[in-house]
């Protein structure tokens, strides 16, 4: 995990991560399209999907841009949650839940 996220993320895999160092706006408008046809809420602009990933200067992701993880991990100048020593936190929680790998792959950097 190279690229991993603050949240533990797997940015390295992360499709619209990979779209945009290609510079593949086609990808992304399928990546767009793909999660509006899958009912992950409404049309999102491709555009908003552009992320050059949490840490790694550039564009982020509407979802990462206002990530509270990634603000939290920045303003205490770490690169995730696993050197923070108050990890788990409930600030992760929901997130933690809703995709357990993302606490596991903090659990394995951590254990490093």
């Amino acid at each position: 995990m190279a690229n991993t996220g603050c949240c533990g993320a797997d940015c390295g895999a992360c499709e619209a991560r990979r779209a945009t160092v290609r510079r593949d706006a086609e990808a992304l408008a399928k990546i767009a399209a793909a999660q509006e046809s899958e009912g992950h809420g409404s049309f999102i602009l491709p555009s908003r999907l552009r992320c050059s990933g949490c840490l790694a200067p550039g564009a982020k992701s509407v979802s990462c841009l206002e990530c509270a993880i990634r603000e939290c991990a920045l303003a205490n100048k770490i690169p995730h949650c696993g050197f923070c020593p108050d990890f788990p936190c409930r600030l992760g929680d929901a997130v933690w839940e809703a995709v357990p790998e993302y606490k596991h792959n903090i659990e394995v950097l951590k254990s490093r």
